[in-house]
């Protein structure tokens, strides 16, 4: 069918139709590229109050350079890590100071009297009979590292 000037009304209504979908992915193109990215926004600073609390502040830190009892264990989690990569690198004095780091850990955790006051007491003493292993290099002391870490883990998820 033909209108008045000759076209086809097919034709027509589906360029309408192309036409306006064009303008309306112009319209949604325009408004998302409107906002700045992120590296272009100003950069805010990180205590904006004078009154932020201290939950606030806690929140900016990572988690194991928190003093509380997450850090605590986030750092005895670290140490414990670190110890099995020097043990498998056969770094094994390394391994043992590293040990004793984590041992200072659990004591800074036990002074915050901890619900799980056992379960890291019982880590203590693991870690007492894994260093010697450790300083000897024996075979046995990789797996009596992951033993440890197992044993950090176990606390964690009691913990959170």
């Amino acid at each position: 069918m033909h209108n008045a000037f000759g076209f086809k009304t097919r034709q027509k209504s589906f360029q309408r139709i192309l036409g306006l979908t064009c303008i309306l992915f112009l319209i949604v193109f325009k408004t998302g590229c409107a906002k700045q990215s992120a590296s272009n926004q100003a950069p805010q600073s990180a205590s904006t109050s004078a009154n932020a609390n201290q939950g606030e502040q806690s929140a900016a830190k990572p988690i194991y350079a928190q003093e509380n009892l997450k850090g605590d264990i986030e750092r005895i989690s670290l140490a414990l890590s670190m110890a099995r990569d020097s043990a498998t690198q056969n770094k094994w004095q390394e391994a043992a100071s590293t040990l004793r780091g984590a041992k200072s850990q659990i004591d800074t955790a036990l002074s915050r009297k901890p619900r799980l006051q056992e379960e890291f007491e019982a880590l203590k003493v693991a870690i007492d009979r894994t260093v010697p292993l450790v300083e000897n290099g024996a075979k046995e002391a990789d797996a009596k590292i992951a033993e440890l870490q197992t044993r950090i883990i176990a606390i964690k998820t009691n913990t959170y």
